[in-house]
């Protein structure tokens, strides 16, 4: 039996992920085309309210379900927008946070952590972008303002019938606001990514910890600031662990959840819950307030997915609303009927005051999923397979079920909250109470996604990380291309025993065994030629027994901070 030495420094196994950087500045240079793009037609359509000739004007006939399904595309297409400044942005917060010691967790959230001294993640820029991310999610669904003649028809008993049916109105206004809420992003993601030094742009937690472990940078030749510091005797111990001493530990068959692993998830989970009471409290007061006879309510009998409008009244005798249909019932806001541009701008924000909430609540739903995702990373080194030494964070994300059904749900939230609540070019703000009950269920299924997520309790004797840095550095002895992990020096009966990465399969650790000695991945052991009792000394800090790691005399391969530091243990047994 024999653990061969560490052929190669963590540096060497840096992962710049310059190819996941490329990809974002694209999306980066998308975002920046898309805003000037809606900022130029918004005026466009502004200049041809403005005109006089009726041949010209910002308006087209498209069907009905086509004027619906529209904001779910744009919806789709601004998500990979945002997704991509989103990263810079995150990425760029990681390394601030770490240049002034404050990173904890591989994955944070975004918008509600700031930097102490980087411009674009203060808490001033995180307000600006976070307002900027609600306005362009609440104007995909105000951009192409439809106009149902036999609502309005319903509304003020008029005849509708010289204007055609599913005429859609394009709103400078709204994409004007759009633009601009793009550029607001792209100017701080533009920022971030031009002024924040960053060493690794992969989402690889492993990565994270291999650049925050080195002394030195690799290519300035620099000292790093504030470097992570591997800590012995924690070779057993999970992030749920972090109070306890550093004394031998047996492993557990299932690792704690995410829930109890970061402070922020239950504050996450309890915002997304909240949106289900609120939005039954929504539809059910708007419901209540069309049974109640309000003179811009209309009761329908219609519960379809999409909105429906015929114009055809039933129930005349017996309606116990103003007005009743055979569509979806409808309440009208009057304020913002027949107002003009003033009024279109006031409709935009008013939604977005409600959408406010659920735009953040679904941010912050990102940080369950990179929870689970960082420790599913680093939990392949209990596979067959091992770490992946080819990690593309890019494939990586299009590859995990979570972030693809939390893409998907963001997108198709946001797109049910349009149809919940939009803007008529005519008639102003509607809101719809079935479509706000819908609206209110697929927020559930998000909220029972996000806690299963967070619940989650991994399988197997590794100790859980999730993304936290310094219980990886702690777990990670030896630094390989394609990584194992499990029991080292099983033949030899150590007591307590080691565990720790290897570029070898490695057996799986006993549940009766302590373990917690001191790494012994340097040394070539050669059973035979090295007595156990020197193997032993090495393990346990030259005492013959698990010590304190104050009291431990050498062996230490971490002794001095960092890598590179100290005397290494195969010196120190070797003489080397």
């Amino acid at each position: 039996m024999s653990y061969q030495p560490l052929q190669s420094q963590p540096h060497e196994k840096l992962d710049k992920a310059l190819f996941t950087r490329n990809v974002c500045a694209i999306g980066l240079c998308a975002s920046w085309l898309t805003g000037f793009a809606a900022l130029g037609g918004g005026c466009y359509c502004l200049y041809l309210e403005r005109n006089d000739n009726q041949e010209k004007r910002p308006e087209f006939i498209i069907p009905h379900f086509a004027k619906e399904m529209l904001p779910l595309g744009i919806n789709i297409i601004l998500t990979f927008l945002n997704e991509s400044m989103g990263y810079i942005h995150s990425t760029s917060l990681r390394w601030s946070l770490q240049y002034e010691n404050r990173l904890t967790f591989n994955s944070n959230l975004r918008l509600l952590s700031s930097s102490g001294k980087s411009l674009p993640n203060k808490w001033y820029s995180n307000i600006f972008f976070l307002i900027c991310l609600i306005l362009s999610y609440a104007t995909t669904s105000l951009i192409f303002l439809g106009w149902n003649p036999q609502l309005s028809e319903t509304f003020d008993n008029t005849d509708s019938s010289t204007t055609p049916d599913n005429l859609i109105y394009v709103s400078g206004v709204a994409l004007i606001i759009f633009g601009l809420s793009l550029l607001g992003q792209a100017t701080i993601a533009t920022w971030a990514l031009t002024t924040t030094y960053v060493p690794t742009w992969s989402s690889n937690p492993l990565d994270t910890v291999v650049a925050c472990t080195l002394r030195y940078n690799p290519n300035t030749g620099k000292p790093t600031p504030n470097p992570l510091i591997r800590h012995t005797n924690r070779c057993m111990k999970s992030v749920h662990q972090l109070d306890e001493p550093p004394n031998p530990t047996q492993p557990k068959a299932k690792q704690g959840p995410a829930l109890t692993a970061h402070p922020e998830v239950r504050w996450v989970l309890t915002l997304l819950w909240a949106l289900v009471p609120l939005g039954g409290v929504w539809g059910g007061s708007i419901y209540t307030m069309i049974i109640k006879k309000n003179e811009h309510g209309i009761l329908g009998s219609s519960w379809q997915f999409l909105p429906m409008f015929t114009g055809i009244s039933n129930r005349a005798d017996s309606c116990p609303a103003a007005r009743c249909t055979d569509g979806t019932s409808v309440l009208n806001v009057g304020w913002t009927r027949n107002s003009g541009t003033i009024g279109n701008i006031g409709s935009i924000f008013l939604i977005a005051s409600f959408q406010a909430g659920l735009t953040l609540a679904l941010h912050c739903a990102e940080l369950l999923v990179n929870l689970s995702r960082d420790e599913t990373v680093v939990r392949m080194a209990i596979s067959e397979k091992g770490t992946d030494p080819r990690f593309n964070s890019i494939l990586a994300a299009f590859s995990s079920w979570q972030t693809i059904i939390l893409f998907l749900f963001k997108a198709a939230v946001h797109w049910l909250f349009g149809l919940s609540i939009n803007n008529d070019f005519e008639m102003g703000v509607n809101m719809y109470p079935p479509q706000i009950f819908y609206f209110t269920a697929f927020a559930l299924a998000v909220a029972i996604f996000s806690t299963y997520v967070s619940a989650r309790r991994p399988k197997g004797p590794m100790p859980a990380t999730f993304g936290h840095l310094q219980t990886m550095a702690d777990v990670i002895d030896e630094w390989d291309d394609r990584m194992f992990w499990g029991e080292k020096g099983s033949e030899l009966g150590l007591q307590p025993a080691y565990a720790g990465m290897s570029y070898k399969k490695l057996p799986m650790p006993k549940r009766h065994k302590f373990y917690g000695g001191v790494e012994m991945v340097s040394a070539v052991v050669v059973h035979g030629n090295v007595s156990q009792s020197t193997i032993q000394s090495n393990l346990s800090g030259g005492s013959g027994g698990w010590q304190q790691p104050w009291q431990q005399q050498g062996g230490n391969m971490y002794n001095g901070g960092g890598y590179g530091g100290g005397q290494r243990p195969y010196n120190h047994v070797y003489g080397h």
